[in-house]
């Protein structure tokens, strides 16, 4: 079994392997893995078209240099987090089905989504205070890529999205304590 990969998007990216932060140089390598791990929520594990991902993070780049730089990337995250996480095929990309990632946004969605099931208050409130404390801040507070205007807008959406939830679980949690 592979050691637990923990992925934070909500605030500053953060990622660790077996409670070890896992440091890159390159953005793009935490924008590729929050963008395959967070569309997985809505369309699960899908695989993405090596022609697609590149130009939505080297969208100013003639192909061939955007597949590079592309491949580079692949190659960063697997010495960042070691083989086994990204399956990484001829002309796609995806996360391995058999590798289990902890993401903080499932688990927030998650949350409040268990919360409008139970009937009981007494219930609610502690999923809603769960859901409420990973929400350490907006999606992807404080990082972009400057050259990826559609990543950006991509994330600005998810974030929109996200912040909605979280206004809806703190107003939910209000009126449960009054």
């Amino acid at each position: 079994m592979s050691p637990p990969l923990v992925l934070q998007f909500l605030g500053l990216p953060q990622v660790q392997l077996d409670d070890q932060p896992v440091a890159t140089d390159r953005r793009k390598a935490i924008a590729l893995l929050a963008y395959l791990a967070v569309n997985d929520l809505d369309h699960g594990r899908q695989k993405y078209s090596r022609e697609a991902l590149s130009a939505l993070l080297w969208p100013e780049y003639e192909q061939a240099k955007a597949f590079s730089n592309l491949r580079r990337t692949l190659w960063e995250v697997h010495q960042a987090l070691g083989e086994g996480w990204l399956v990484a095929e001829r002309e796609a990309i995806r996360l391995n089905p058999d590798a289990d990632p902890e993401l903080d946004i499932a688990r927030f969605q998650s949350l409040i989504s268990q919360s409008r099931q139970q009937s009981d208050p007494k219930s609610r409130i502690p999923l809603l205070v769960e859901a409420t404390q990973l929400y350490r801040n907006h999606f992807l507070t404080g990082f972009s890529l400057k050259d990826a205007y559609g990543f950006n807008e991509w994330a600005y959406a998810r974030a929109e999205e996200l912040r909605h939830m979280f206004a809806s679980a703190l107003e939910m949690l209000a009126e449960e304590y009054c």
